[in-house]
């Protein structure tokens, strides 16, 4: 698992009908700066948009461990699931899993080294 950056821009027209898409809101997700700064200068330059606020968003994706690091699933019922946590950090935090058999710990992603967890 790992922390994604990415931006979510929303695009309001004035009416439906000036919209390339027929409806007066559109919301997009993008994975660079670039990608936000083409759709700025397109809503910048539609004298029907009416406004374009956006925010960045991080996302932790990956796959979720399955297993501790003895290998113990943590499929099944309340006596093998994980005891799940979480670290705030100033990385975006930390997903912890706590196996229920041997009480193994799995921190994901992994601290670095500019990581903080409190």
């Amino acid at each position: 698992m790992e922390w994604r950056t990415r931006w979510h821009i929303t695009i309001r027209w004035d009416r439906a009908d000036n919209s390339p898409a027929g409806v007066t809101v559109v919301e997009h997700a993008v994975d660079s700066p670039a990608e936000l700064r083409h759709l700025v200068q397109a809503a910048r330059a539609d004298p029907h948009v009416v406004a374009f606020p956006y925010r960045r968003v991080c996302e932790l994706v990956g796959d979720e461990p399955d297993e501790c690091h003895n290998g113990h699933g943590y499929a099944g019922g309340s006596a093998t699931t994980a005891v799940r946590g979480w670290w705030p950090c100033r990385c975006g935090g930390h997903l912890v899993l706590r196996c229920r058999v041997c009480a193994d710990v799995r921190v994901e992603p992994g601290v670095g080294a500019d990581c903080d967890p409190r």
